[in-house]
């Protein structure tokens, strides 16, 4: 389920050699005692989501604005071919969004081709009376070095990227951030979580969401689940029952998977970026696959330091 969007770009886009995917070295003792100026105010939306979900196989309306995180990725790789959603993501800085790796796979890595959309509900804006949506330019993809789907099929580890914007983001009722999950944090089977977005299988007009439970490692790993496909560095969610199947299909590719923050039921973390699932969609013991965020937070601070460091910015 690696986003099939993404592929009818790549069958009208004349590809741009000079675009060729970047992998960021570590960043140098220079950038040591730079600080991204985190959100104080994070995860905390003004319109109280609905998490009292029934166990719905296809996902279910948000309130609208109830997830102001949640980003539309759209992508027009060549004039006059209009703006399309391409994947989904997270706004976790004003200048900063989480998502991907495979979002970005060439000859989608251009950061002219992409616009990143904040407060949207209605994916065609026009619905929206009054809108409340605000999208950015893109100056700059940070693709993990380590991701080498492109390269090799069977091997979609470290699918993370980082998007940064050409100017900040101005917080509003409808548009804020989600705060980052703790270092190597790793929720308990079990544990409901969210994912949200316009769908993978077919863009849905309306921001869908979906509760989803944490597999437990030993049991995702399984031969009859995703065996050796799956690593540590990824979290399972969805129900296992055919009768309750539901999966991120009703997210997008790249977008967040969210939890509770321990002990705080309303303020809430992206713990996870949608990554990929079974063909079709929905499928006995083959749950949804997500990047664990938590496994990456080194990755994250290093790599948007080593951007502040090159680029002169002050965020």
């Amino acid at each position: 389920m690696v986003k099939k969007n993404l592929f009818y770009f790549l069958s009208v886009l004349q590809v741009d050699s000079a675009a060729l995917p970047l992998h960021p070295t570590s960043p140098s003792l220079a950038t040591h005692f730079l600080f991204p100026d985190w959100p104080v105010n994070c995860g905390n939306p003004a319109v109280t989501p609905n998490t009292a979900t029934p166990r719905v196989v296809n996902g279910e309306e948000a309130i609208p604005h109830s997830w102001p995180w949640q980003v539309s990725m759209q992508a027009s790789p060549m004039f006059p071919i209009p703006y399309m959603h391409g994947c989904g993501g997270s706004l976790i800085h004003e200048d900063w969004i989480l998502t991907a790796a495979h979002c970005f796979m060439f000859p989608l890595n251009n950061p002219s081709y992409w616009r990143m959309c904040l407060g949207k509900h209605h994916m065609n804006s026009s619905m929206d009376v009054p809108s409340a949506e605000k999208c950015y330019k893109v100056d700059g993809i940070i693709r993990h070095e380590g991701f080498v789907y492109e390269q090799d099929r069977t091997d979609i580890t470290n699918d993370i990227a980082l998007v940064h914007l050409a100017e900040p983001v101005n917080m509003t009722r409808e548009i804020s951030p989600i705060c980052l999950s703790k270092p190597g944090a790793v929720m308990a089977a079990g544990t409901p979580c969210f994912v949200t977005g316009w769908g993978d299988e077919k863009v849905s007009k309306k921001l869908n969401q979906a509760a989803l439970p944490i597999v437990d490692f030993q049991t995702c790993s399984k031969p009859a689940y995703w065996w050796d496909t799956l690593r540590p560095s990824m979290i399972c969610a969805g129900y296992e029952s055919p009768d309750e199947l539901k999966s991120a299909c009703q997210g997008d590719s790249g977008g967040p998977f969210t939890c509770a923050a321990a002990g705080i039921n309303t303020t809430w973390e992206v713990h996870g970026v949608v990554s990929f699932g079974p063909q079709g969609c929905i499928k006995d013991k083959k749950p949804s696959v997500f990047t664990r965020v938590s496994a990456f937070s080194d990755w994250i601070n290093d790599n948007i330091k080593k951007f502040i460091y090159e680029s002169g910015k002050t965020n």
